[in-house]
């Protein structure tokens, strides 16, 4: 096998940011309420609170004083409410600089204005359902269409219904965050719309680590109240354009959101995703049928509270992509081994509401054989990291973040980069991200 492909799961770790959909929040919705952002967010987006939660149960149906357009049957805002969310970033990773006439990366310092923008359009459809789509206006970008253009890369519709204290719906979905963006209401990375750090998830979040953020189509079923939250849904691998063979895979999450520590909104959960799934692609003509397991399950919780009058968030996860022995390869692991990780990340508002402390650890393995990267035969390549962040609000739809990540482990030093090549991204990371949502 070739050492690139080996690496490719340790460089896309590194890269995660600068190739792949950032989602966050949409001021479509605060349109649509006539609430600002901080209404459904803590801190700043795409983190989300209480109300935030609630507001998505009710499947983003909840007006503020927008005019709707009413009749038998028919309950929708007058305009259709649209945002564009974007990020300009700046990457320089320590590896070696890219040899004259080749093209420059991350290791020269890579500016990317923008690195990723979508326009987004969703809210209220009727009394009892709303939605949520994205199109991705980057084709450089991760998330596109098979053949390379600009191309929706999440839809949803929540068809919602209350029975008791209960929130219930269905939810047919195709999106390249995977089938836990079908509906998820924690802060842990679970789904990565909901980081509180964009730029390097996989240091903060075991479930973005180990790569559950792949396309997927399929249904979901949901329920929550102020207690638990549970999801399970039957969907299939796509191609990024919502084709999918049928959806043999299962995805599974359930939470218990009652506040564990007094005044703290905590919640735990967990996560299970099982099965196969076959998708087929066509791709410059070339029609090819592809078939993987989806076996992995994580486990994960959150902490939000103040702190001496200063906001704080806690997330912890531990994720695993086990070896499958038989049949077909793993969607979430190629290599011989366990692909696993436990992280922790942690965020302080300083001045809350305007600039925050962010700080992650994650202890990793690969799943690879250490000895394809120069380390020891047999081994499963470790690859651990800490990272320090900040934020700062310009505005409650405009945020600056810096994020300095170090890296560690077998998948990184002299003999990983001297096997790696010219790939090699090095063992640290900064980064400058500002987000904004118009």
């Amino acid at each position: 096998m070739k050492i690139h492909k080996i690496l490719l799961p340790v460089a896309g770790t590194l890269a995660m940011v600068a190739f792949a959909p950032q989602a966050s929040a949409i001021p479509s919705f605060a349109r649509q309420t006539g609430m600002a952002c901080s209404a459904c967010h803590y801190q700043h987006f795409p983190v989300i609170n209480s109300f935030g939660r609630s507001f998505k149960a009710s499947g983003y149906t909840i007006m503020g004083a927008q005019e709707k357009i009413e009749a038998d049957g028919l309950s929708m805002p007058s305009v259709l409410n649209a945002s564009l969310v974007g990020y300009f970033n700046y990457t320089k990773t320590n590896g070696p600089a890219t040899a004259v006439g080749q093209p420059k990366g991350s290791n020269d310092g890579s500016l990317q204005i923008p690195s990723q923008a979508s326009l987004f359009l969703g809210g209220r459809g009727g009394e009892h359902f709303g939605y949520e789509s994205e199109v991705n206006l980057t084709p450089a970008a991760g998330g596109v269409a098979p053949d390379g253009t600009i191309g929706m890369i999440r839809m949803k519709v929540l068809f919602v219904n209350d029975i008791g204290d209960v929130k219930t719906g269905i939810v047919p979905f195709s999106s390249g965050l995977g089938p836990a963006d079908s509906f998820e209401s924690l802060n842990t990375g679970a789904v990565a719309v909901h980081a509180f750090n964009q730029s390097d998830m996989g240091v903060i979040s075991a479930q973005q680590y180990i790569g559950t953020n792949t396309n997927a189509s399929g249904v979901a079923l949901f329920a929550t109240n102020n207690n638990l939250f549970a999801n399970i849904a039957k969907w299939s691998a796509s191609t990024g354009a919502g084709v999918a063979g049928g959806p043999s895979s299962t995805y599974v999450r359930g939470a218990w959101t009652t506040n564990l520590i007094p005044g703290f909104d905590s919640a735990l959960g967990f996560q299970n995703w099982s099965g196969t799934s076959t998708s087929d692609a066509t791709i410059a003509g070339v029609t090819t049928l592809t078939t993987a397991a989806t076996k992995a399950y994580s486990l994960d919780g959150q902490m939000m509270g103040d702190v001496f009058g200063m906001p704080l968030l806690l997330v912890s996860s531990y994720a695993k992509a086990p070896v499958v022995s038989t049949g077909n390869a793993n969607l979430y692991n190629a290599g011989p081994f366990d692909k696993s990780s436990f992280n922790i990340g942690g965020e302080l508002g300083v001045i809350p509401n305007v600039a925050t402390v962010q700080i992650g650890f994650r202890l990793a393995k690969t799943g690879i054989d250490a000895g394809t990267i120069g380390g020891t035969a047999g081994k499963n390549a470790s690859d651990n990291a800490f990272l320090l962040g900040a934020t700062y609000n310009i505005a409650q739809n405009m945020r600056a973040e810096l994020t300095y990540s170090k890296y560690s482990g077998d998948s990184y030093g002299a003999t990983a980069a001297a096997a790696a090549g010219p790939g090699y991204l090095g063992d640290r990371r900064i980064a400058f991200d500002l987000a904004f949502g118009f």
